[in-house]
Parts: C-alpha cells; sequence; structure tokens
C-alpha cells in the first residue's frame, strides 16, 4: 500500500515539474519574442545631449541636440554655460530645414505634425512661452515625435524684447525653464523673433553666447507672416521662385514658416512645399547648432 501510494506521489510530482518546465519554457520563448522587439525601439536614439562641460556634437549630427540641465542648474553646480566661441558647421548637399515659429497652436501644429510623420520628415519648432504654457501637450508630442525645438521668447513682443538684452535673456530663459519642466530637456538654439537684422547689437550676440544659445536665422520664406504668401498656392510660389533666384543656398536652405493661430494656409501648403523640395533632389534634416549661418 504504502509502494502504491509512493508511486502516486512520484507520478504526481512528474506531472508537476513537467508542466512546470513547459510553462518556464514558453514563458522564457515569449520573454525572449518581447524583448527582441522592444530592446532594438529602445536604443534608436532620437536625440544627443551637450555634454556637462558643454562639447557639441559632431557637426554631421542629425539629431534634436538639448542640455539636461537648465542654465539655472549649471550656473547652480559651476558648470559651463556655453560652447565657447567656435563651432563646426554642417554644409550639405540639397539640405533642407522647415522651421516653424510663433507655436505651439493645438489646431495648426497638430495637423503639420501629422503631415511630417507621413512624409516621415522631422523639422525644427521654435516655440513662444505663452504658447508652450497654453499647449504643454502639444510641446511633448513634438519632442516624443523627435522633432526640434528651440527657443522663440516668451511674449513675442519686439518692443519690449529689444529694450536692453537682459530683457531679451530673462524671456528666454523664462520660456527655458518651461520647456524643460514639460519634457526634461531644455533647448541650445533659439530665434529672435522678427529675426536680429536691426534687432541684435553686439551685445545680444554676447549674452546669448554666454549661455549656450545658438541663434537660427532663415535664408527662405514662405510668406505666411509679411503678408505675401496668404493663400496656400501663393506660399508654395513663394518658395518656388526663392529657391531659383537663389540656387546657392542648397548647402542649407533653412525656411521660415508659422504655425501659431491665423496659419492654417501654412498647414494646407506643407504637402506642396515637401513635394517641390523632394522632386528637387533635398533631403530633410533639424535645426542643430551646426547649422550654418542662413547667410
Amino acid at each position: 500500500m504504502i509502494a502504491k501510494l509512493k508511486l502516486a506521489l512520484g507520478c504526481v510530482l512528474i506531472v508537476i515539474l513537467a508542466s512546470a518546465g513547459l510553462t518556464m519554457h514558453v514563458m522564457s520563448h515569449s520573454f525572449d519574442r518581447v524583448r527582441s522587439v522592444v530592446m532594438p525601439f529602445e536604443r534608436q536614439a532620437k536625440e544627443v545631449y551637450v555634454g556637462d562641460e558643454f562639447s557639441l556634437p559632431p557637426a554631421d549630427n542629425d539629431l534634436p541636440v538639448y542640455d539636461r540641465y537648465t542654465t539655472r542648474e549649471r550656473r547652480a553646480k559651476g558648470l559651463p554655460q556655453t560652447y565657447g566661441a567656435k563651432r563646426s558647421y554642417f554644409y550639405g548637399d540639397h539640405v533642407a530645414y522647415l522651421t516653424f515659429d510663433d507655436g505651439p497652436n493645438r489646431a495648426n501644429t497638430e495637423k503639420i505634425l501629422d503631415i511630417l510623420e507621413r512624409e516621415h520628415i522631422r523639422a525644427t519648432f521654435f516655440l513662444t512661452g505663452r504658447n508652450v504654457g497654453r499647449y504643454p501637450d502639444v510641446v511633448r508630442r513634438i519632442y516624443q515625435s523627435g522633432h526640434a525645438i528651440g527657443v522663440h521668447s516668451y511674449s513675442h513682443d519686439y518692443k519690449k524684447l529689444y529694450s536692453s538684452p537682459q530683457v531679451y535673456i530673462d524671456e528666454l530663459l523664462k520660456t527655458e525653464e518651461m520647456i524643460y519642466h514639460i519634457i526634461g530637456v531644455r533647448p541650445v538654439i533659439s530665434r529672435a523673433p522678427g529675426g536680429t537684422a536691426g534687432h541684435f547689437t553686439k551685445e545680444y550676440w554676447q549674452a546669448i553666447q554666454d549661455i549656450g544659445y545658438v541663434d537660427i536665422g532663415w535664408n527662405a520664406l514662405t510668406g505666411d507672416a509679411d503678408g505675401t504668401g496668404r493663400t496656400a498656392e501663393k506660399a508654395v510660389e513663394n518658395l518656388r521662385s526663392q529657391l531659383a533666384a537663389r540656387p546657392y543656398l542648397n548647402t542649407h536652405l533653412i525656411i521660415l514658416m508659422h504655425d501659431a493661430a491665423g496659419h492654417e494656409e501654412t498647414v494646407k501648403a506643407l504637402p506642396s512645399i515637401i513635394a517641390m523640395l523632394k522632386q528637387q533632389g533635398y533631403a530633410f534634416r533639424v535645426v542643430t547648432p551646426s547649422t550654418p549661418p542662413a547667410w
């Protein structure tokens, strides 16, 4: 009787162990399958960072460049606040930079992001602090989609911004902090509202360099802000004419557009602009500190 009981218990134990082994094999196999899918995605870099010593990435880098620290944090830690007086530039062959100012905006920016996603293109968005505060989720989507983000002041008020370099820097840093609290990194590129011509003195240039920012201008525009490109058709034609007149800009074509409220025609024009540039052999890059001066 005891022998039969031992035999029965042994059979039960064998079944249990076999089942456990099969379960572990299935779990291990399933984990390997999941790992083979997830891990490569996690390793795909979407951005690069300046080093603690504020070293810039190589000039041919085509990923958005950010800083893990805000300017205030760098000051508090005693870390360098700038890359220095010199930086390397990337000149390509038929390279286009699509840039959008004054956003984000719920309707227009979201539609632009949808278009860029369909076209597999990354662009650059220069954000104002006021709109960052209004649409933090759109800021987050821009960042998570792999586009580059730059600072475009807080208020976009020319009279205020160009009253002194300190006022300009205060607005830049205020917007920087807002962006940092949303995405956990801060930009190192900026664009002066209205451009630097007629606005920046040497003191302004020195002020932004002292905190590691690179101002990014433009050398082509659709005219969606000055009234010359009020319709999508006219915006495309404006850009076509500029490309024909200045073929030498194909090494770094930096196109100014806007995505704030009131720029619905820019959204309509964007697919045609992209198609035209592709037809002419252009590739698309995000703006980085190594993007050459516009002119």
